[in-house]
């Protein structure tokens, strides 16, 4: 039994016995009240009958009241004995949450350094120049080309809010990273995409369901974060794309634990606007 339910078994039955002890006090208050009625009777009536009656009433509800009273003190007592209880369960219950909770932290952290050794930016060009050196037999070829951005983004989310975004802001004069402007026929998408991320400023990602449904993003992402940690800086710059909170959450608490943008409260101009500050910012 995990110590959330055992906690929550002791709290329930603490609370079983207090409502038992609340009836035991509101059957003592009527008997004692009953008990006294009956004596304040006797003691006006006139009648040997009912003076009898009335005493025996008041004999018969004074037993009742103090049984009761001897049947709350034992709950009393139990009640004690289940606080008790419940307190020690309340402190397994949090040293086992602080306990899932700091090692929840370490396995993230863990997998933040092991995307930040697997796609640091000085792995990923070298591993670009290594793999062009391989193909052409000659010195490893580095990449230069600097933009402020890459464009993290599902195709299906091209046409809505990609390619209008990198319009927008190549207007505004911010240099973008865009794979269909960037990845020529011939060429490896998965170097380039490699060599984009290690020659951009900035990470602009779109995080909407197709996002996560894709195995590329999910790359691109890893290797943002990567390039994050490694630089220290705040690269990564979300958009939310017809996705909640949760459901972020859900896929990469990272990512969720980020300030973003949200295509359901502003305008692609708008977004673009408040990218263009960031971007011009760090210049």
């Amino acid at each position: 039994m995990s110590s959330a339910s055992d906690l929550r078994r002791l709290r329930e039955a603490a609370n079983r016995i207090r409502t038992d002890i609340a009836r035991s006090s509101t059957v003592v208050a009527t008997k004692r009240k009953k008990a006294t009625e009956a004596q304040a009777a006797a003691g006006k009536s006139k009648s040997a009958s009912t003076i009898r009656s009335k005493l025996s009433e008041a004999e018969r509800a004074t037993k009742e009241a103090n049984t009761a009273e001897s049947k709350r003190a034992e709950l009393e007592k139990k009640l004690a004995e289940a606080e008790v209880k419940v307190s020690k369960a309340q402190q397994k219950y949090e040293q086992d949450r602080s306990n899932a909770q700091t090692k929840a932290l370490t396995d993230l952290r863990r997998t933040a350094q092991k995307s930040s050794e697997q796609f640091a930016p000085r792995q990923l060009a070298s591993s670009f120049g290594e793999r062009t050196s391989a193909l052409s037999g000659s010195e490893p070829v580095r990449n230069s080309s600097i933009t402020d951005v890459f464009l993290s983004h599902a195709s299906e989310d091209k046409d809505e809010i990609a390619r209008p975004l990198r319009e927008s802001l190549e207007a505004r004069g911010v240099t973008v990273w865009f794979d269909e402007l960037k990845i020529k026929v011939g060429q490896s998408i998965r170097q380039e995409i490699e060599a984009g991320i290690a020659g951009c400023r900035f990470g602009v990602v779109i995080v909407s369901p197709n996002f996560f449904a894709k195995q590329w993003t999910q790359a691109e992402l890893d290797a943002l974060f990567g390039k994050k940690m490694d630089s220290g800086e705040n690269l990564v710059l979300p958009i939310w794309h017809h996705i909640s909170k949760d459901e972020v959450q859900r896929h990469s608490p990272l990512l969720a634990g980020l300030l973003a943008l949200n295509t359901a409260v502003s305008t692609i101009d708008e977004i673009a606007d408040s990218l263009v500050e960031v971007v011009h910012a760090e210049r």
